[in-house]
Parts: structure tokens; C-alpha cells; sequence
């Protein structure tokens, strides 16, 4: 006897029957099944397409405060409503400052919600290059700085839901000579008692080597900006496009495009678009694409950086797997401010997710702007030719893992007139 349900078992499609009991064998192609099942196929190929969102995985915080149009002065005037500017205007209103911060869309809506949420100790590249780079004494001090940036951002998730998480960092070597340079970063690290070590066992496909970090962390960088700025928020102006900044010997201004904000200083937390509203400083845009894929079961137990940085992946709390990267296979297209995804760097995107083993759904695909310095490290303090236009931006791919501590730093600098250190200082733009 057939059974009494009707399902169609595998390689078998409806349009043959009832030209044949569906119950019996199916040959894997037929003449009748070809047509339907590639209309089908193709169909349900669209269907997937059109439900991916063309947006962050992580959404947008909700507005925090209504409507309303800033006043007219301001000691300080923050422009940028990312990680950067709301950090630096909590730390500035604690310390009684008359500060406001104006963004001209919603908070996070640049790099701070459209990253991956890494919270890495270092810069892009790994600790022996940056020691090749910069010197094993700055090199030092930028690891140090980053691995102090991260202690301030866990203080900050402390009260937030974040999904703040320390379950260390993988930097994965596909090739023997990624595996030596890392070999010898995990040598310099010991020696200068900083966290990495490595591991000859990984779980990184084709990976040869890794170099563990198990101080590194992850989080929600949506929820992070937004709980942060909620102490403030009667001082954030959401939806307030600031068009030009004006230096000056007494006060600065910035202009609205239907009003002006004068001020005692302006701090331009606008990383990728600092050049826009200030061209003297060297801050190029670079895109960066990710996708995301529908919640699959535990794969990646911690965030992953592979092929010198190119490509990195992760897994959020609800399973979603997030992979980036891959602007190399394209490097003159990812230079500039657009923020659409392209079908050469999604492909790759699309590829890496499968050899992962990630047979899911993909349900986002992004990209954001990052703000790539001459050296690679952040911009901070007084703009070079300037009296009263700081800067707090450039971090390279990485304002995660500095922007918190670099927003301390500037503080420290406005109220007490701390030195900044010379790597960081916005100064050295002058004598480049």
C-alpha cells in the first residue's frame, strides 16, 4: 500500500503525477520534472534575494530623545553622533562641560552600526608588522592603548544590553608566510608581556596556524552607541546635517543647513567624512561589505581574522553568522564614500559563508565607510593651521578597538591640557 501522505520525496516534482504513482522510483532527471523544477528553482532563488535586507544586521538604536533644534552656542560643539562623539560627549557633560553633539542622520548610522563589532588589541596589521612600522616602542604603546580602549568599553556594557563578550580573537594564517609573521608577532608579544599566543591547532578552514588573543571581545555596537548616548540625551541633535565648519580666533561655527551653532571649540568625530567639512586632513574613504546569514547552530566560537586581515567572520548570540572583507579582490572600487554592496565582493562574501558550512539563508548585506589615515593610526586633538577645530577620527578599519580611549584622550587634552602621545597627536598631519 502507498502511503497516505502526500509528500514528494527527493528528485521527484509534482508535475508528474499522476502520470506515474508518486510512490515509485524517480529518476534524478526527467523530461517532465526539468522545466518545473528550474522555474522553480530560479523562483525561489528571486524569493531569498528579495527578503535579504540591504541594511546593518544590527538595526538602528531608537531615537532617544524628541525633535528639537540646537541652540544657537555651545562651549563645545561635537559633530558625529558614532562611538567616537558619544563618548566623548558623556565624558565632557560628567565633567559639567556646556557640550551638545549634532548627527545628521540617526546615531551609528556611519561606521559605528555597520561594523562587525570586533574589539581587537592592536591595529590592522599584526603586532610584528606594526613593530616593522612604527617602532617597537609605539608599537607597544598603540597595543597598550587599544587593550585600555577595551577595558573602557566593557565598563560602559557593564549596565548596557550589549552583548559584550570576552572570548579572545583568532588571526588565522592561510599561507606560510602569513603563518612566519605571525610566528614572530607571538614572540614580540611575549616579550613585551602583551596577550597572543599561538596555536598550531585551528579550526579555520586552510588555515595553517593561528595566533590566539584570548583578551579580545565582541559586541553589539548599535546597543553600545545607543546605551551610552542615553545619559545625554537631551544634548543629542539627531537629523541635523552640519554642511560647513568656520575657525576662528575667538569662537568657531558651524553651520547647519537652515542655522549656525557658535562655540568655543568644535570636535569633528565624523571619521570617514573629516576631509568633507576640513580637507587639510588626510583621511581617505574606504568601503567596507558584510553579509549576514539567517541563525545556524554553534560553528564560530570566536571572532576570526584571516588572510592578513582581508577576511573575518563571527557568530552572534541568536546564531547569526557575520563575514566581511574581501575589498582586495577589488581595491579601486572600494575607494570613496558609497554605500552600496557590489556583486564582486558579495560573491566572495557568499563564498566564504559556504566554506564555513553555513548552508543558511543570508538575510543582510551592508556596507560602511571607513576612515583610513596615512599611517594607520587615529587623528587626535587640535587640527593642524586650526585655533579652536579638534579632530578625533582615522582609525583604519579599527575605531572599535581605539575610538572610546581616543575620545578619553581628547578630553583629557580640552580640560586639563594633557600632552597627547606623538602617534596619536593630529600634529604630525602638519609635517607630512
Amino acid at each position: 500500500m502507498p502511503p497516505t501522505a502526500r509528500r514528494w520525496p527527493i528528485g521527484w516534482w509534482p508535475c508528474c503525477w499522476p502520470a506515474a504513482p508518486w510512490w515509485t522510483p524517480h529518476p534524478s532527471t526527467c523530461a517532465h520534472c526539468e522545466p518545473w523544477a528550474t522555474t522553480h528553482l530560479r523562483s525561489r532563488r528571486e524569493h531569498l534575494t528579495a527578503m535579504t535586507v540591504a541594511g546593518p544586521v544590527w538595526g538602528i538604536p531608537p531615537t532617544i530623545a524628541p525633535p528639537g533644534r540646537p541652540p544657537r552656542r555651545a562651549e563645545v560643539v561635537i559633530v558625529g553622533g558614532g562611538i567616537t562623539g558619544v563618548a566623548l560627549l558623556d565624558v565632557l557633560r560628567r565633567h559639567d562641560v556646556d557640550a551638545i553633539l549634532l548627527e545628521r542622520d540617526h546615531l551609528a548610522a556611519g561606521a559605528s552600526g555597520r561594523n562587525a563589532g570586533f574589539l581587537l588589541a592592536g591595529v590592522a596589521e599584526n603586532y610584528a608588522r606594526a613593530v616593522e612600522r612604527y617602532g617597537r616602542t609605539t608599537a607597544a604603546e598603540v597595543w597598550a592603548f587599544t587593550i585600555a580602549n577595551h577595558a573602557l568599553v566593557a565598563a560602559a556594557a557593564a549596565n548596557l544590553d550589549a552583548a559584550h563578550h570576552v572570548r579572545g580573537s583568532v588571526t588565522a594564517a592561510l599561507d606560510a608566510a602569513e603563518a612566519a609573521s605571525l610566528e614572530a608577532a607571538a614572540t614580540l608579544l611575549a616579550e613585551d608581556r602583551l596577550p597572543g599566543v599561538i596555536s598550531r591547532a585551528s579550526d579555520v578552514p586552510g588555515a595553517t596556524c593561528a595566533l590566539v588573543n584570548p583578551s579580545d571581545g565582541e559586541i553589539d555596537p548599535v546597543r553600545l552607541v545607543g546605551g551610552m548616548a542615553i545619559p545625554q540625551a537631551a544634548r543629542v541633535f539627531e537629523n541635523h546635517p552640519v554642511v560647513a565648519v568656520e575657525d576662528g580666533e575667538n569662537t568657531a561655527t558651524v553651520h547647519l543647513e537652515d542655522a549656525s551653532v557658535e562655540a568655543s571649540l568644535v570636535v569633528l568625530a565624523t571619521n570617514a567624512w573629516t576631509a568633507q567639512l576640513l580637507p587639510a586632513i588626510p583621511i581617505r574613504p574606504v568601503r567596507a561589505q558584510m553579509l549576514a546569514s539567517a541563525p545556524v547552530a554553534a560553528l564560530v566560537p570566536r571572532p576570526v581574522y584571516a588572510e592578513w586581515g582581508h577576511r573575518y567572520w563571527r557568530q552572534r548570540d541568536d546564531g547569526a553568522v557575520l563575514v566581511g572583507g574581501f575589498r582586495h579582490r577589488a581595491p579601486a572600487a572600494e575607494i570613496g564614500y558609497q554605500l552600496g554592496t557590489t556583486e564582486v565582493v558579495q560573491a566572495h562574501l557568499d563564498a566564504h559563508l559556504r566554506e564555513l558550512g553555513v548552508a543558511a539563508a543570508v538575510t543582510h548585506r551592508w556596507a560602511g565607510t571607513m576612515g583610513f589615515s596615512e599611517d594607520g593610526l587615529p587623528l587626535v586633538g587640535l587640527a593642524p593651521a586650526c585655533r579652536r577645530i579638534y579632530v578625533c577620527a582615522g582609525y583604519t578599519g579599527h575605531g572599535m578597538g581605539f575610538a572610546v580611549n581616543a575620545a578619553r584622550a581628547l578630553a583629557d587634552r580640552i580640560l586639563n591640557d594633557e600632552p597627547l602621545p606623538g602617534w596619536l597627536d593630529a600634529a604630525r598631519c602638519a609635517a607630512s
